[in-house]
């Protein structure tokens, strides 16, 4: 049975990035591919305060070189 889960908005593994639309898979535990991702704090927050999901590779990748720029939106 397929469990429903808010962290990524969809079935457990399966999530769509809030910013692309993109589909990735989501773990929900160190075994994901986020959790080898250093996310700097300032971009923690800014996820937090602005999403409730996942964002896929891609756009979190983005996001923290922007923030490595000095130019987090």
């Amino acid at each position: 049975m397929e469990e429903q889960n808010s962290h990524n908005n969809g079935t457990a593994g399966n999530a769509t990035c809030p910013v692309c639309g993109a589909s990735f898979e989501c773990k929900l535990s160190t075994d994901c591919w986020c959790g080898s991702v250093n996310v700097p704090p300032e971009v923690r927050e800014y996820l937090a305060d602005r999403y409730e999901t996942c964002l896929c590779r891609n756009c979190l990748e983005q996001l923290i070189e922007k923030a490595d720029a000095g130019k987090l939106p």
